[in-house]
């Protein structure tokens, strides 16, 4: 628990900068203790102002101030009268100055015979306010010189240490709520964010590098989220991918089957020469369309197949307006054997990037599916136009219509509305699923709706 603590950003920043921070106030003290001049000082250097003060002072006022600067500084005093000292008379002292001056002569010799080398000894004419006697001051110290800044350092030591760490420590932890905070802040968005929440964002106005720092999080956390729902999406578009690949070929299957067991009966009963199977001409071209028409589904499914897995087209400039000219023309036999006509409404120049024959395939498949199931005798029409930047075609089955529950599904492989009626026709159930695979890989969309009584087609293209 204790390494823990200790790992933990905001302690190492309050301690390293509590650290370095007393380190550095306690290494200027230092300095300046060490290299500033000697400042000397002594008691005696009072004395003058001391002889200023009691100048001022009434002889019997001024024992105070005399016994306040000898506790204060150690110097011993004894007062005489000038005359008598001058003349040699000092053998006793004047006593009534203060309470503690020297009063005898044998204190003067005791405190004159401590004194050493470098001691001090000397006199000053005092004179006191109102007094007209002049006095004689004999002083003392043993004291010597001492210097004042080491002495100043040594008695404020205390408050420095208490100074340097109070400072130290309010820095330390200005700079923790400064430093620390923002990244325990990140640290919570990032975990969150390895939590696949990316709906938590750093909250700050900071111009520094923790600022950009969140700023560019949120942006990681923007891109991530984007990124994650694109592969999800990309995941199920697989999935869905993988199920139609599934039904696709299980469809397939199925609708082998069924030409294949036709073909497997017609020549067993031709081999067996069982009753109606005995009329050989018949039955093979019987076999024939079976075989033709199981060949065209073949070549559907491959076509669906290589439009699944491929993932480029060759592509080149293609006429749009041309395109279904000759969709239209290749379907006037059709048109004519159930007395139908159509009606086109072209414009000219109408250019998209696509692949001319696949393109064609898928036209010519909802044009074949507008004549197949429209009602015999009515129109069909075609139009054609370009609208902001996209080829729009139309095709418009006149009195038509398709059930609410088939439009969901026209575009899945081999699903028919009707399904005597699409075997009959050879329709195989691919066409309109091909049909949407051409067109969407060519970044085009492809549509079929009822509109009104009628049954509306529309392919989109982008035009160049």
């Amino acid at each position: 628990m204790e390494r823990k603590v200790f790992n933990r950003l905001s302690v190492k920043v309050f301690l390293i900068s509590f650290v370095v921070q007393f380190l550095s106030g306690m290494l200027l003290c230092f300095v300046l203790y060490s290299r500033t001049p000697e400042m000397l000082y002594s008691p005696k250097d009072e004395m003058d102002d001391l002889m200023y003060k009691l100048s001022l002072t009434p002889r019997e006022e001024s024992g105070d101030i005399i016994d306040d600067f000898i506790s204060r500084t150690g110097i011993k005093m004894a007062f005489y009268i000038q005359d008598e000292y001058i003349n040699g008379a000092y053998n006793s002292p004047v006593q009534d100055i203060g309470g503690l001056t020297i009063k005898t002569k044998e204190e003067a010799d005791a405190a004159m015979h401590e004194l050493s080398d470098g001691d001090e000894f000397g006199t000053y004419g005092v004179t006191f306010k109102d007094d007209p006697t002049d006095y004689m001051l004999q002083y003392y110290y043993s004291g010597g010189q001492t210097n004042l800044i080491p002495r100043a350092l040594h008695n404020s030591y205390p408050i420095l240490i208490a100074v340097v760490a109070s400072l130290s420590l309010v820095s330390s932890v200005i700079y923790t709520i400064l430093f620390a905070s923002p990244v325990r802040k990140l640290s919570k968005v990032s975990r969150e964010m390895a939590n696949m929440d990316f709906t938590v964002k750093c909250d700050t106005k900071r111009g520094d590098e923790i600022g950009d720092l969140a700023r560019d999080l949120n942006t990681l956390s923007v891109t991530l989220d984007s990124k994650i729902k694109e592969l999800e999406a990309e995941i199920e578009r697989v999935h869905e991918l993988e199920n139609q690949k599934e039904m696709f070929f299980a469809a397939a299957s199925h609708e082998l089957k069924t030409p294949v067991t036709i073909l497997e009966g017609h020549i067993r009963g031709m081999l067996e020469r069982v009753g109606p199977y005995e009329d050989h001409d018949e039955y093979l071209s019987r076999s024939l369309r079976t075989v033709k028409r199981m060949e065209s589904l073949i070549n559907e499914i491959l076509t669906a197949s290589r439009m699944q897995s491929s993932s480029e087209l060759n592509l080149t400039r293609v006429d749009m307006a041309k395109l279904i000219k000759a969709t239209i023309e290749e379907a006037s036999d059709l048109l004519e054997a159930r007395e139908m006509t159509a009606v086109k409404d072209i414009e000219e120049d109408l250019f998209f990037e696509g692949n001319l024959e696949l393109t064609s395939l898928a036209v010519n498949t909802f044009m074949s599916n507008a004549v197949f199931y429209g009602t015999e005798g009515s129109a069909i029409e075609i139009g054609a136009h370009k609208e902001d930047g996209s080829i729009n075609v139309t095709i418009r089955n006149r009195n038509a219509h398709i059930e609410e529950n088939d439009l969901d599904h026209l575009f899945e492989p081999f699903y028919r509305t009707d399904a005597s009626r699409s075997r009959r026709s050879g329709g195989s159930g691919l066409g309109l699923y091909l049909a949407r695979l051409i067109i969407t890989k060519q970044n085009g969309e492809c549509s079929l709706i009822n509109d009104g009584p009628d049954v509306l087609a529309k392919i989109v293209f982008p035009s160049i």
